[in-house]
């Protein structure tokens, strides 16, 4: 998949496609075209983004094995001209009978005007986020499709589609899963249900591919509009820790690729396998898997749930200074350790479950406060010490041309947050981790932007609290998560964020089992040795399994 990062080859989003992968999209696309490919005599294709050709040249070799006498028309943009010239080089050395263009131009700067549609496109667009997009670009695209939020660039590539497909066409595309379930996508999630027949999805999780940090996905699907979320095959492959039952050996992760269950590749990987529909076709829902154990099981969740962490407080994230090494640290000595805005400061480091395990004595210094009960950023004048470390870094921190932009001072933390809300008692959770580690904080130290964290609300008694700490830390939360999210990072990891936990289900605090919950996490946090505290979590996962399940 094509993704960003600072390399030249990333700073244009290119990670070039892997063969195999080309090939199965390929035929996919056929299997769901009406086209007939047998008594056709020409074809057109379109390759938004054709990079080396991989994907242009599998779904060639497709058509051509059905109807080798087939005239291919094809046309394919890439932004690095050198690219363009070698590509359309291969390709006329392996096909005859084809009429092929490569444009050596950005395809979003011309699919506006395009008036030619196409039998077929196939395309593994650019995956530039935002920030390093631009923002001027993002809001042009976002003001053209008529998108809010956030953008990556190759939501424009799936949308124009619209404009460029024949009415028996079919789009293939590899993009990240990420649009499948975060806020961000929920604009292009609904243009596509209404506009376009969505065939299949594949998300391939942590599969790895890709050499880029990207988990990637397939989507099929043709003009029209998906109005049966029953008719959308949907393959979901994520690596599984459990290397109990497998049955199947396989030499690449496609060999398994219609069929469920558990395979092991030759590294010893083991990937889970499911097959399903999509889960909901209507606008404003995540796109994730569904079937029937799944489903019945998330039902009987819900009939136990009272109230959600959404209920309890609000989820922020923590701050983002974007001037780490000026702004945080763990080595505050000397004169440093003597600056008057220095605060404790929560990182990943200090994470636990229910309680933090460690302290990891990070700190940061804090340019905000509050003022007549507004966020204000402090005066420098009245913290010479502070002021004057800051001054060695002045060139750093005023040259963020954001801050400008802002109009806000030179030596001020980008993201603060609310000042007044770090005294307030909170639950932090760690943005990334394999397992979910929830604590409670009542310290008043500010949250670094590697953690989250619940502010919780004045009027929400202990027990509501304890009982929640103890779902968020149960192996329940893990299995509600995997069931309502489907996604996962690299190596098992699942994130974190807001959109997800502020979802997660609080049950009865009245119960006899949930006051024993709540009974064990007043014992972890009153503080006990490590052999209790396991002992403990094993009692709370037995006692948040029935809460749910029963």
């Amino acid at each position: 998949m094509r993704y960003c990062n600072e390399t030249k080859e990333k700073a244009n989003g290119v990670v070039y496609t892997p063969t195999e992968m080309a090939d199965y999209l390929a035929n996919q696309m056929i299997h769901y075209s009406s086209i007939d490919i047998i008594n056709t005599t020409s074809i057109s294709l379109l390759d938004p983004a054709i990079g080396g050709g991989e994907l242009l040249i599998a779904l060639i070799r497709a058509i051509r094995s059905i109807n080798p006498d087939i005239k291919v028309l094809a046309v394919g943009y890439e932004t690095d001209s050198e690219v363009a010239k070698r590509t359309l080089k291969l390709i006329s050395s392996l096909f005859c009978n084809i009429d092929i263009s490569i444009y050596p131009i950005d395809f979003l700067s011309k699919a506006r005007s395009m008036t030619v549609r196409f039998d077929f496109i196939i395309a593994n667009p650019p995956y530039i986020r935002t920030q390093i997009l631009g923002s001027a670009k993002a809001q042009e695209i976002s003001r053209d499709m008529n998108l809010s939020g956030r953008i990556d660039i190759y939501y424009a590539f799936l949308l124009y589609m619209k404009n460029l497909l024949n009415k028996r066409g079919v789009a293939g595309y590899i993009t990240s899963n990420k649009f499948l379930t975060i806020k961000s996508g929920d604009s292009v999630r609904d243009f596509m249900i209404e506009n376009y027949s969505i065939h299949k999805i594949v998300d391939f999780g942590d599969t790895k591919l890709f050499s880029a940090s990207v988990l990637p996905c397939i989507i099929v699907f043709s003009v029209g509009a998906t109005k049966n979320a029953d008719s959308v095959s949907f393959v979901s492959i994520y690596e599984s820790k459990d290397t109990q039952g497998v049955a199947e050996r396989c030499n690449s992760v496609f060999e398994f690729i219609e069929k469920s269950g558990k395979c092991v590749l030759p590294d010893g990987r083991v990937f889970k396998y499911q097959q399903g529909t999509l889960a909901s076709a209507q606008k404003g829902n995540l796109w994730v898997i569904a079937s029937d154990e799944k489903e019945e099981w998330l039902r009987k969740v819900e009939s136990n749930t009272w109230i959600r962490f959404a209920n309890i407080g609000k989820i922020r994230v923590g701050i983002k200074t974007t001037a780490d090494n000026v702004f945080i640290g763990n080595n505050w000595v000397g004169e440093n350790a003597e600056l008057e805005l220095l605060h404790p400061l929560i990182t990943h480091r200090d994470s636990g479950q229910i309680v933090s395990r460690r302290s990891s004595g990070w700190k940061v210094l804090y340019t905000h406060t509050v003022v007549n009960g507004k966020k204000v950023a402090v005066d420098l004048d009245n913290y010479p010490k502070s002021k004057k470390y800051l001054e060695q870094y002045y060139d750093q921190l005023a040259g963020r041309n954001y801050i400008q932009k802002a109009h806000r001072n030179w030596y001020e933390i980008w993201v603060p947050q609310n000042p007044a809300s770090w005294t307030k008692r909170k639950i932090v959770f760690r943005d990334i981790s394999e397992n979910p580690e929830f604590w409670l904080d009542e310290s008043g130290a500010i949250v670094n932007g590697d953690c989250y964290w619940i502010e919780i609300d004045e009027n929400v008694d202990e027990e509501t609290v304890y009982l929640a700490l103890a779902v968020a830390n149960s192996r329940f939360i893990e299995r509600y998560y995997d069931a309502k999210f489907n996604t996962k990072l690299y190596s098992g990891k699942r994130r974190f964020m807001s959109q997800y936990v502020e979802q997660f289900p609080i049950p009865f605090t009245k119960s006899t089992n949930a006051k024993n919950a709540i009974a064990l996490v007043k014992k972890v946090i009153a503080g006990c040795n490590d052999e209790d505290t396991s002992r403990y979590m094993r009692e709370l996962n037995a006692i948040i399994d029935s809460l749910f399940e029963n």
